[in-house]
């Protein structure tokens, strides 16, 4: 049955591309699809997560393809999109050079009967059929592989051009040769070594990949006269947010850079930190680290535009929901949440009740602040209208600059969001134990606190947006509990997360104690408030948190950057001896550079111990100032 779906006509009797027994282990793991997610819980294997992983269709999942239409998706390989390809149109045709990732293809996608998958280069093989969608993803930087041309990468954006529909789109996702990662230390992704595409490829054969401007520049000349640029963070391959020029990210937004899942990387700069300035300059889409665009040769823009999408796979099943910013045919902006399984759609269908519930405590306590309206909730989805306003996120953050005013902004949006008096003694409950876990051991520094009768424990300041009238809306209750929750426990929510996405520009003014401590949260309530928060966040991501699985597959990353600009003796030093042992020795006895740099390391340290056996009053003094200065 399996075989039934591989057209073998342009097949030249031996794989025309592998990956080796990797894809062996794929196979026998597609063959129960039912298990792959709790192989991918416990693995920690790169080629696994990258083709297995349903983070991968986060890329195209929320695009509005036509339900009717057809699609040819070149480069399936083991069909990483070809189901969800399945799922939103009509009839798939999939094009792959290896049989073995064809075969794991066909049989993860076994019971979708509107795919077929024809196995041969895509130079060769030979189709009439005219298609609504031509697909590329992560496979225009190997043209040179696929067609035998002078300019093979136009010869590929032309011939994809030819099997298109009139109106026809073609959909490209590839890396940005200028995307900041590389910049940052990151590996270039397809030849495994720093700095390739930035100086320009020049020792690498095989593979290209272009800038935003260079890139639209060749989508123009093969005829594709409307082309539509998108963002996905942090890359095309694993991504968790797609952003458009539509909706750009602004100061703050960026805050999950710098994750290596392939192989160990650098780190030469803090990439939130520059993403920042990026985003205040105007200028992010050029360091932008992948681009998704969606070309057509005639017409404009979609009548029904998603602006923006962020993908909750990470959860426990039940709470995996996807957000989007989309405007309607009718120009109006507005926000979908969807569920992204069946256990998930109850999750979505309660966001009614938690609004009702809110209102009224809102309405009880706190007039100021409303709910945004739910406009309407089915078939997994609820919408709501897109409010406009100013965020007390973008206030609190304009106010970074200065210590004074940046305390006195997080105060008042504090008072804000917690405007109203407590009305409830807080009293332990099964509910409660449920989310938050036992804090039997707390029982007396929680029997003193105070409790709304309903809380929104996501009360951030990015989830509360001021309008034009002073009225505060509530952007988002999707942790809405209606027992006992400590208000002080809600405030250090509020407060801790500000502080953990901006430690960088927050320290210099007070260290993570200190700023707590200004709302008045000293070390005991700290410490049971911690164990909440790890209760919460195993409630919605698992025992031990085991559904954010993309942490088994974290590679090392080493910071040489903070080395760099603060000038450590000890770490410029070794680099002068790397330089001058290569520049005698060459590349071809690394191994006595290797050897050098470990004496010298070991040698330092060695001169250390005698200075303190030598003057140990001098010694304890300067662990005591390290000390105090940590402090």
């Amino acid at each position: 049955m399996i075989e039934d779906k591989l057209n073998l006509t342009y097949y030249s009797g031996q794989d025309l591309y592998s990956d080796g027994d990797v894809e062996e282990e794929l196979l026998a793991a597609v063959k129960d699809m039912d298990t792959v997610e709790q192989g991918l819980i416990e693995g920690n294997s790169w080629p696994h997560l990258y083709h297995l992983s349903k983070i991968r269709e986060n890329i195209l999942e929320w695009y509005d393809f036509d339900p009717k239409g057809s699609l040819l998706e070149i480069g399936s390989g083991c069909g990483a999109l070809s189901g969800l390809f399945c799922e939103k149109v009509d009839h798939v045709v999939a094009i792959e050079l290896s049989k073995r990732r064809s075969m794991i293809n066909a049989t993860r996608n076994e019971k979708h009967d509107n795919l077929t998958i024809m196995l041969g280069n895509f130079e060769d093989i030979r189709i009439e059929e005219k298609f609504d969608y031509v697909t590329l993803i992560g496979v225009f930087e190997y043209s040179i592989c696929y067609i035998n041309s002078e300019n093979p990468f136009m010869d590929m954006l032309r011939r994809a051009k030819s099997f298109l529909k009139p109106g026809g789109k073609l959909i490209i996702a590839i890396e940005n040769k200028y995307g900041l990662k590389y910049f940052a230390g990151a590996s270039e992704d397809h030849t495994g070594r720093c700095f390739d595409g930035l100086e320009n490829y020049v020792n690498v054969d095989r593979v290209r990949t272009f800038s935003r401007k260079t890139l639209e520049k060749m989508l123009v000349e093969a005829g594709f006269a409307a082309n539509d640029f998108y963002y996905p963070m942090p890359d095309y391959k694993l991504p968790d947010e797609i952003y458009s020029d539509r909706h750009l990210p602004s100061f703050g937004s960026i805050r999950n850079a710098c994750v290596s899942y392939d192989r160990d990387r650098y780190e030469l700069i803090d990439e939130r930190l520059f993403y920042d300035s990026a985003c205040e300059d105007g200028s992010f889409q050029d360091f932008a680290n992948s681009f998704l665009v969606i070309s057509t040769a005639e017409g404009g823009l979609d009548k029904n535009t998603v602006e923006y999408a962020k993908y909750n796979r990470l959860r426990a099943p039940q709470f995996q929901i996807a957000t989007k910013i989309v405007t309607g045919a009718d120009g109006v902006k507005r926000v979908e949440k969807k569920a992204l399984r069946k256990e998930a759609e109850a999750h979505i269908y309660h966001l009614e009740e938690n609004r009702k519930k809110l209102s009224e405590s809102f309405s009880k306590i706190n007039g100021n602040i409303v709910c945004v309206d739910i406009l309407k909730c089915e078939d997994g989805k609820a919408v709501f209208p897109y409010v406009e306003g100013t965020s007390l996120l973008n206030k609190v953050n304009a106010s970074l600059s200065n210590k004074e005013k940046f305390l006195a902004a997080v105060r008042e949006s504090v008072d804000k969001i917690y405007k109203a008096a407590a009305n409830i003694d807080f009293y332990m409950t099964e509910e409660f134990e449920k989310v938050f876990g036992n804090q039997d051991l707390s029982q007396e520094l929680l029997s003193g606190m105070k409790s709304f009768t309903v809380s929104n424990i996501d009360s951030t300041f990015g989830n509360f947006v001021e309008r034009q009238d002073k009225t505060l809306v509530c952007l988002d209750y999707e942790w809405v509990f209606d027992f006992p929750i400590p208000v002080e426990y809600l405030q250090y929510r509020t407060v801790y997360y500000y502080f953990s996405e901006n430690r960088a520009y927050i320290e210099k003014y007070f260290s993570e104690q200190e700023f707590l401590k200004e709302f008045g949260l000293d070390a005991g309530k700290l410490e049971l408030f911690r164990r909440m928060d790890d209760g919460f966040q195993q409630y919605v991501h698992g025992e031990n948190r085991k559904y954010i699985y993309t942490r088994n597959y974290e590679k090392t990353v080493t910071n040489l950057g903070k080395n760099l600009q603060n000038g450590e003796s000890w770490f410029l030093s070794i680099m002068k001896d790397v330089n001058r042992l290569n520049h005698e020795l060459g590349s071809h006895r690394r191994d006595l550079v290797e050897c050098r740099v470990r004496m010298h390391r070991k040698s330092e340290f060695l001169d250390k111990c005698k200075r303190a056996i030598k003057n140990p009053k001098m010694a304890m003094e300067k662990i005591y100032r390290k000390f105090l200065k940590k402090m």
